[in-house]
């Protein structure tokens, strides 16, 4: 089970790093953001597409740190290591993920506008699986 529990600290790891790039590389502001400007039948000026792809890429430079520090810690996991230094990574994921599930739901939730919440979610248990596996 420890093998796999690494295994899932890992994917956790590179699915958060795809986000990275996703944010820190792909078209900003994204197809939900000017839907929700159509929904709330408001203009989307210039600067307020300047602003969404300075927050999209400080977003995606956020999700980077925590991809790498995920994979730098998890690569310190021994079978044999101690509950903190296999919390380590886990608690890096719960620290960016966490937030950016609540907030990304609520928005969702807020404008009716299908938002990446899921995909938070979806790495949040990965890690917290991996966790719970590393102890069999």
């Amino acid at each position: 089970m420890f093998s796999l529990s690494i295994a899932l600290y890992y994917l956790a790891a590179l699915g958060t790093i795809f986000m990275a790039a996703r944010y820190m590389f792909g078209s900003l502001p994204t197809p939900y953001h000017k839907e929700m400007m159509q929904r709330a039948e408001a203009p989307m000026p210039e600067i307020l597409e300047t602003i969404l792809r300075a927050h999209g890429r400080n977003l995606g430079a956020g999700l980077l740190a925590s991809g790498v520090a995920i994979f730098l810690f998890t690569d310190m996991i021994e079978p044999g290591s101690n509950f903190v230094v296999r919390l380590r990574p886990v608690l890096v994921g719960l620290i960016i993920g966490v937030p950016i599930t609540v907030y990304t739901r609520r928005l969702e939730k807020d404008t009716g506008v299908h938002t990446p919440w899921r995909v938070s979610l979806g790495l949040l248990s990965v890690i917290v699986v991996g966790y719970g596996l590393s102890f069999l």
